[in-house]
């Protein structure tokens, strides 16, 4: 699945001073800027950074106060522009920003993503209204790789419409992965997640299954603490 961008603003580029810092977070009205260096992505820098009286005297541009405070800078704060809506989710779980750079597979930066843009997006996702083939896969509680799975499948040639979780109980030692597919015929992907390892299960059709769907639902988005 292709991330789509919500729109693009142009980065601010290293040698930016002061001034244009100042007039870039006014214009965008962004709470974090985004750094670029010959229009490659950098990082994102909180943008309380230019209340700083040092920045702007002692530190005259981007890149001086970078190399003297160069933690302040999130270079891992982004999103590559064919990642799964679940690894967009993952991305906005690890840090407070409202908005997060979106990268192509040479680290270019060509826009952004917001953090409610994303939860509406999960949210359609996870609509478990919709009819389909629906399977249970187990997966091991500690840091479940629900990315890695749907990727999985849709090499397949099926498509994830979509997907819950149900947390184990103490004594259990496995989420409970439920994906709903468009496609009727899904024994190849059954058959690849089996290959790697995965337990898959093909449950009953019930009256609360569909209950309990909402309430999975949510425990998804619980699980990836948006």
């Amino acid at each position: 699945m292709t991330i789509l961008l919500e729109q693009y603003i142009s980065g601010l580029e290293l040698d930016a001073s002061l001034a244009e810092a100042k007039a870039w977070a006014e214009r965008t009205q962004l709470n974090s800027l985004i750094i670029t260096n010959d229009g490659r992505f950098i990082g994102m820098l909180d943008a309380q950074f230019l209340m700083d009286d040092n920045f702007g005297q002692e530190l005259n541009r981007l890149d001086d106060y970078i190399n003297a405070y160069p933690e302040e800078v999130q270079q891992g704060a982004y999103i590559c522009v064919q990642a799964h809506i679940f690894n967009a989710a993952e991305a906005f779980s690890n840090v407070l920003n409202d908005h997060l750079a979106v990268v192509d597979h040479d680290h270019n930066y060509i826009g952004i993503r917001s953090r409610n843009d994303v939860l509406e997006e999960l949210s359609e996702f996870l609509n478990m209204s919709q009819k389909g083939t629906v399977i249970d896969v187990h997966i091991p509680s500690k840091e479940p790789m629900i990315s890695e799975i749907i990727r999985l499948v849709e090499t397949e040639g099926v498509h994830v419409k979509t997907v819950t979780v149900q947390q184990p109980k103490i004594e259990e030692k496995h989420c409970r992965l439920t994906i709903k597919f468009e496609n009727e015929e899904v024994s190849n992907a059954i058959s690849t997640l089996e290959r790697f390892g995965y337990t898959v299960y093909i449950p009953d059709r019930d009256l609360q299954r569909d209950i309990d769907f909402h309430e999975r639902a949510n425990e998804l988005i619980r699980l990836l603490e948006l």
